[in-house]
């Protein structure tokens, strides 16, 4: 009898096939990257083939694995399609919401439970993307998205309020025998960067007029894996504050240079207009925009 994956496997090969990455792959599942990487292990030492090329910290779907995943691909989103219309019935009401990873994982997923105690009669169906089709294609009802956004007729954007990019690393980092005081530190020390950034190191050092070596250290795709790899201690990352609040409020990160930096438009909300007159859809904008002030508002009186 042929041993059929388990379904938290066939998530975890699609997802790290579709990325590219074990580790984004985890922030999608909520897993974490050992795991998808165990799911995936089994699942090779039970067909006897190779699913992906492993070269440092990124894999690639081997020839076996690329036809693999593009049938296991199918069958998934036929399985979830189907679901999706059962639970769509039973549900008295669904709002899909599409936001960038970063802020969904870091800012949005530990506020939603003080949605749904507002709401409980709307269902959050959260996907962490950056595919700014979907709200076109009808995949999601809104999107919160990253950097400028193309205005259509039919599409409605809510800028949000600005946020503060700072300069932040671990208390061990801050406190190494080379301290960070003040810019000129940063010389020599390793930088984090985000390749989804809208404030690169490379600004940021002609801005302060220094001349540093922006092109060392490690480049990671999207703001939640350069926090991660700051609070490791693995460099000093340049980031929102709104992503790293949580991290500076627990201690892992410290603002060596306070909250001083540029204050850029970095989200906006995304709907179509004619959605608006969905409770649904009003009640979420009306929730986030509170939710978003009010963040801001801490933020200045502890600044």
């Amino acid at each position: 009898m042929i041993s059929v994956p388990s379904m938290r496997a066939i998530q975890s090969f699609v997802a790290a096939g579709r990325m590219g990455s074990f580790l984004e792959a985890a922030a999608q599942l909520q897993l974490t990257p050992s795991a998808i990487s165990h799911q995936i292990r089994l699942m090779e030492e039970d067909l006897g083939e190779k699913l992906f090329h492993r070269i440092g910290r990124t894999v690639s779907l081997t020839e076996v694995g690329e036809q693999y995943h593009r049938h296991l691909s199918e069958a998934l989103s036929m399985i979830e399609n189907a679901t999706d219309e059962v639970s769509r019935r039973n549900s008295a009401d669904v709002l899909s919401v599409g936001c960038s990873p970063s802020l969904a994982s870091l800012w949005l997923m530990p506020r939603l439970s003080m949605f749904e105690e507002r709401h409980p009669s709307i269902e959050i169906r959260l996907i962490s993307s950056t595919d700014q089709s979907m709200l076109h294609d009808g995949s999601v009802d809104v999107e919160i998205s990253h950097g400028s956004v193309p205005r259509l007729g039919s599409i409605a954007v809510d800028e949000f309020p600005l946020e503060t990019i700072v300069v932040a690393c671990s208390p061990e980092l801050a406190a190494k025998e080379k301290k960070i005081r003040q810019p000129s530190d940063l010389i020599g020390h390793t930088l984090i960067k985000s390749e989804q950034t809208l404030y690169s190191w490379h600004q940021w050092a002609k801005d302060h007029n220094l001349a540093i070596d922006v092109n060392r250290g490690p480049r990671f795709r999207d703001a939640f894996m350069s926090i991660a790899a700051a609070v490791e201690s693995r460099g000093v990352c340049l980031e929102s504050f709104r992503l790293l609040r949580r991290d500076v409020e627990k201690g892992n990160l410290v603002l060596p240079f306070g909250m001083t930096g540029p204050n850029l438009r970095c989200h906006s909300l995304c709907y179509i207009r004619s959605k608006l007159r969905s409770h649904k859809v009003s009640a979420f904008k009306q929730w986030l925009e509170h939710t978003w002030t009010g963040d801001s508002v801490l933020s200045e009186m502890r600044s």
